[in-house]
């Protein structure tokens, strides 16, 4: 696994870097399950052909990036568990267009922590071992570049309700996301445009 510092890059340099490969918040939209982003929408980014909207203003990813530390600092609170950040662009070490920006890594276990944020309404898609699929296969993205073999995930929920769930590593997941990545990122490079499907996010692109 190779890496790029970015404890001094900047938000544009960042953005730009990621126009290089496929990072854990792209799966979604690669396998056609986000609601927010098509995969021709994210061909789209990629190639260049379309600047990635800038989200960083966005109340909600404002909010969720101010409040990292906090869900951070809860995991360690609850679980006794300590973390670090990692300022750095992982690389996958033999597929070097997956890379992954983690939120912290656990110290003392081979594991990641992915800290989240959460409306109320939400709350459902939490409940019980539930975590929602976009989030689950980030998680298993970040497993298949880092090499780790589990991911925590804790999310604050509303501002008032604290929830935090262990990720095995699955085997067969990452082995899709490799394929299918690997695919995505071949028409990335060919130039060869996704099928447009009906979402209104591919009509948006």
């Amino acid at each position: 696994m190779s890496a790029i510092a970015t404890i001094d890059m900047s938000h544009e340099d960042w953005l730009e870097a990621r126009k290089n490969g496929i990072g854990g918040s792209d799966v979604a939209a690669l396998l056609g399950i986000s609601k927010y982003k098509s995969p021709v929408a994210l061909w789209l980014e990629k190639t260049g052909m379309v600047e990635p909207e800038d989200l960083s203003e966005k109340e909600s990813v404002y909010w969720g990036n101010t409040l990292e530390e906090v869900v951070a600092k809860e995991f360690e609170r609850r679980t006794g568990k300590k973390v670090k950040r990692r300022n750095a662009i992982l690389f996958h070490s033999e597929h070097q267009h997956m890379f992954a920006n983690i939120d912290r890594k656990v110290l003392g276990e081979p594991a990641g922590l992915e800290c989240k944020t959460a409306g109320w309404r939400q709350e459902s898609r939490w409940d019980g071992d539930e975590v929602p699929d976009e989030y689950y296969l980030q998680c298993q993205h970040y497993m298949a570049v880092t090499g780790l073999k589990k991911w925590y995930i804790a999310v604050l929920i509303g501002g008032q309700t604290f929830v935090w769930k262990e990720i095995p590593r699955n085997e067969e997941i990452i082995q899709m996301l490799i394929e299918k990545e690997a695919e995505f990122w071949d028409m990335v490079q060919r130039g060869i445009r996704p099928a447009i499907d009906g979402s209104e996010a591919s009509t948006e692109a």
